[in-house]
């Protein structure tokens, strides 16, 4: 049987968590040095596992011998060399000068099987010991100028041992053997910077032997080289020296063709490959036509996540570990299988901490340089934490580094393009370098985060370690004691089901201020500060107005604000343009660098600004956003819009847009603000929200009233109760803010009210009347206005056929006929006037409500009690809304079916009303009005009464 060049086994020196990159092989070239390859037990070059190799008879001719089970250990792999040779004898073309050998992916050799050998500088690995030996080599040369010998005579060697050598520095691995004196070494290497797939390179020396008839030394050619290795050896701690890739593909299938092939590279001391590998001969050994990887259904597959907290309070910067593992079984006759896909779910509430945002930097993909050789270039700042990485086939912690925050790619939380990390192992003393890149994706509503690396390479880990700094906080602890588990889905390249082992979680024992953790979400406190006043208490002042709200760690999200302002809390709306719907909406697409340079809603409808803080810890990130005025939203008339471009250090999270609808109350015009729920949540980021500050700060936009009662503003803070993401669940805190206006009783109050006939004056006819109050501007608002006519006129008892019932009146369904004249209101406050119908609406009194139903920007009910004083009748406003009205006008129309009826000629002598007008600072005035009538006599004049307080 002819020797044959073998193959050796490079060491595995990285894990299962990396991105699998395609293997790049180099054109062939010119230099033609290797038979080329055949299905023959003489093919130049030829590579594999066997399950038996007698007599060297493993070769793509007995297909029969390749040993086919996946993750398992075959007993022998061995490579082949011939050197393409021809007449005279067995004379090789060349002289042979460098190997490489490129290994199939997956295919992983295992150093520490066996003891290191320690070689001395110059020692022969002849003074190995038999313990660290893993395999043979043949070799047979061709003799060259050989007195006594044929040009081409060939020689064949006996097998010499093959030994684990220890590595030199920047070495995964380094195997050796003596022949003729001649020390041979296989510097073995991992192809990082590609697809991890394991090498090796032989210096080919030019080879001595003591032949012919004189015995002398003389220089011969390589011709064959077999090389044999040992798959089973091993020690009972360490594991077997190799084991096949854990996948089961087709060959015969197009895309997994050269899946399981070895490749060989050479060049000669003819042909010299300057740039070697690069530029070498290139040949390719499959697996031989039928033999495929079997038995994958029998790979097991069981890898375990956990994760450590860094801290012991809840809602508090937080440092957590974080591991993968896989079990390693040194005497199992089929490996774990490698992880091809790794999603690793951290527990919920586990998030991402704004507070960390201004103290961090990104790193680019070029910095990291992942897929070269390039030194990781990424800033310190961009750094977040370490990583340890356990690889059976390397030295305990042989493997370390940083984690790295990626460069931000997209605004979409879900696309794990938003956060990316970049994880960094290196190991300096065996030549290697992990790098890593996983993509973060987080739930839009619960800030949940799942880690993902997809197409890891086949290599064995045990152990994936990653431990955030503590300095930076970049995550934030749960709410809740727990137990906080974290759960995988981890795909195998074996394709077998993952036994996914339930991680036990992590407890939480504190909250952040101390005390005992909260056990359930609802159980947590929530009892944020709440103050909100305007700048100034000086009734009937424009002022701005500050509302704040402050939210301590350890309690629930703020979720929401429903609030009334203090009677007289108003704001001058003319003049001031709404933030339409689709600046809302394009402003909620903006990049926060694009809404920060160029607010989306006009600059005209600004009325003030906003400021939040974010995240846990005693450093929350500050973020400034801009209110403007929107209009209707979800019932109520009028909206703020709160806009935030949300930038954070490395991150455009985009723009927050919180709608705050304002209601008005109709009847009162007090202002009764009530925010969309604020989002817990943002970008994927928990946000935290220690703070929320508002500032309507416009000029000549907000203003007091003119009443000096002590009143508050109040209502309800809504916090996350026993889930933030449904709102039924959201728990209430009731707060309230003192409020009392001064100097309410220097404002003067000089309303003027005329009344006026018209139509139908005599007795038993129905005139019309209209009815004006005029009042100035820095006076004191009304509060109350009473107005008795003269006993001449009477409430047309026959004209009271339709009554609008309450329960229409509220559902805007009042009939037609329950009208009874229309009014109209201007206001210095609006830009236009309010309008709309009088209805006569169901009271608890003997007599309908008159009520003036006004309609615009706004919708105001003054409503009117009607009754009976000395023979007449009364209407009776009681409650005035405390806002400024310049001019108001009622009319309620005469003639058939019409509210009013003459009891005599008003036309004979003039009547006057008893007009009673109270401020909201107490002053009075009260007045006789002369009811002017179209009437062609002049009736005499009345003598004017009236009087102020």
């Amino acid at each position: 049987m002819r020797n044959r060049a073998g193959r050796t086994l490079a060491v595995v020196s990285a894990l299962a968590a990396v991105l699998v990159l395609a293997f790049s092989a180099s054109p062939a070239a010119a230099i033609d040095i290797i038979e080329a390859q055949s299905e023959t037990a003489d093919a130049g070059w030829q590579a594999g596992t066997c399950q038996l190799d007698p007599l060297n008879q493993c070769s793509p001719a007995r297909p029969d011998l390749f040993f086919t089970q996946a993750a398992g250990h075959p007993p022998t792999g061995f490579t082949q060399i011939i050197v393409k040779h021809g007449p005279p004898g067995e004379t090789p073309v060349g002289d042979l000068k460098t190997v490489r050998v490129d290994l199939p992916v997956g295919l992983s050799v295992n150093p520490q099987a066996t003891p290191w050998c320690k070689l001395e500088a110059g020692q022969s690995p002849t003074t190995c010991p038999p313990t660290s030996q893993v395999g043979t080599s043949a070799i047979s040369a061709s003799a060259v100028s050989v007195i006594g010998l044929p040009l081409g005579t060939r020689v064949d060697l006996p097998p010499v041992p093959v030994y684990n050598i220890e590595p030199l520095n920047g070495e995964p691995a380094r195997f050796g053997f003596e022949v003729a004196g001649t020390q041979v070494f296989l510097e073995a290497g991992v192809a990082w910077q590609s697809d991890y797939h394991e090498f090796f390179t032989i210096k080919v020396a030019k080879i001595e032997l003591p032949i012919g008839p004189l015995g002398a030394l003389a220089e011969v050619k390589l011709l064959e080289n077999r090389l044999v290795f040992f798959g089973t050896t091993g020690q009972p701690l360490s594991g077997a020296f190799l084991t096949t890739p854990s996948t089961c593909f087709d060959p015969a299938a197009a895309p997994f063709a050269h899946t399981y092939s070895t490749y060989l590279r050479a060049d000669s001391y003819q042909e010299v490959a300057p740039q070697f590998p690069i530029g070498g001969q290139e040949l390719e050994a499959p697996l031989p036509k039928g033999v495929k990887s079997t038995g994958c259904d029998k790979v097991p597959f069981s890898p375990s996540v956990a994760t450590v907290g860094g801290t012991t309070k809840t809602d508090s910067p937080d440092a957590p570990t974080i591991e993968v593992g896989v079990p390693y079984e040194p005497a199992a006759e089929i490996a774990n299988s490698n992880v091809r896909t790794a999603r690793v779910t951290t527990p919920r509430g586990l998030g991402l901490n704004p507070s960390a945002a201004p103290g961090l930097k990104a790193c680019t993909d070029k910095q990291f340089g992942k897929g070269t050789t390039a030194p990781v270039a990424c800033p310190a700042g961009s750094a977040i934490g370490t990583v340890s990485i356990q690889t059976p086939v390397l030295p305990p912690d042989s493997l370390s580094g940083n984690v790295y925050l990626g460069q931000q790619l997209s605004r979409d939380p879900t696309s794990g393009k938003e956060y990316r990390v970049f994880i960094d192992a290196e190991a300096p003393r065996f030549g290697q370098s992990v790098r890593v890149g996983g993509e973060v994706s987080a739930d839009p509503a619960t800030g949940q985060l799942t880690t993902k690396v997809e197409e890891a390479p086949q290599l064995p880990f045990t152990s994936v370690k990653v431990k955030f700094d503590g300095t930076k906080g970049v995550l934030t602890s749960p709410p809740t004691c727990g137990p906080n588990q974290t759960t995988g889905q981890m795909t195998p390249w074996s394709g077998t089901a993952d036994a996914k082992p339930a991680d036990q979680g992590f407890t939480l024992t504190a909250a952040p201020a101390g005390g005992p953790c909260a056990k359930t979400m609802a159980g947590r406190p929530f009892s944020p500060s709440f103050e909100a006043k305007p700048g100034t208490t000086k009734a009937a002042k424009y002022t701005d107005f500050r509302t704040q709200i402050v939210r301590t760690d350890g309690q629930q999200e703020l979720k929401g604000v429903d609030i009334t302002l203090p009677p007289g809390a108003t704001a001058k709306l003319k003049g001031v343009p709404y933030c339409k719907p689709a600046d809302l909406k394009e402003a909620a697409g903006s990049s926060a660098a694009a809404e920060a340079k160029k607010s989306s809603c006009p600059e005209k409808s600004l009325i003030g600004t906003a400021s939040v803080r974010a995240g846990s810890g005693p450093s929350p990130l500050q973020i400034a956003g801009k209110v403007f005025l929107s209009g209707p939203y979800k019932g109520a008339p009028l909206s703020l819009a709160v806009v935030t471009p949300a930038a954070a250090g490395p991150f455009d999270l985009g723009t927050v847009a919180v709608r705050v609808a304002l209601f008005v109350e109709p009847e009162s015009a007090r202002i009764h603000p009530v925010s969309d729920p604020i989002p817990d949540v943002f970008g994927g980021a928990k946000l935290s929200i220690r703070s929320v500050r508002v500032d309507i700060n416009r000029k000549t936009f907000a203003r007091n009233g003119t009443n000096c009662r002590a009143s508050a503003t109040a209502g309800v803070l809504r916090g996350g109760g026993a889930d933030p993401t449904k709102p039924a669940l959201f728990s209430s805190f009731p707060v309230s803010t003192p409020f009392q206006a001064t100097k309410c009783k220097p404002l003067k109050f000089r309303p003027k009210l005329k009344l006026r006939l018209f139509g139908q004056t005599e007795r038993a006819q129905h005139p019309k009347l209209r009815a004006i109050l005029r009042a100035r501007g820095k006076d004191a608002d009304i509060r109350r206005a009473s107005v008795a006519l003269p006993h001449a006129l009477f409430l047309d008892q026959a004209s009271l056929a339709t009554i609008c019932t309450r329960v229409q009146f509220a559902a805007n369904q009042c009939p037609k006929r329950s009208v009874y004249g229309y009014a109209r209101a201007t206001s210095p406050l609006l830009g236009k006037p309010l309008k709309g119908p009088v209805y006569l609406r169901s009271s608890n009194n003997p007599l309908p409500d008159l009520v003036a139903h006004l309609k615009g920007q706004v919708t105001i009910d003054v409503v009117g009690k009607i009754d009976s004083f000395q023979g007449g009748i009364r209407t009776t406003f009681n409650h005035v809304p405390d806002v400024p009205v310049s001019k108001f006008t009622m009319v309620l129309p005469g003639g058939k079916g019409g509210l009013l009826v003459a009891s005599r000629d008003l036309c004979q002598a003039p009547v006057e009303a008893l007009v009673r007008l109270k401020a909201h600072n107490g002053r009075k005035r009260n007045s006789r009005p002369v009811l002017r009538t179209p009437c062609s006599q002049k009736p005499s004049a009345a003598p004017k009464r009236s009087r102020q307080k």
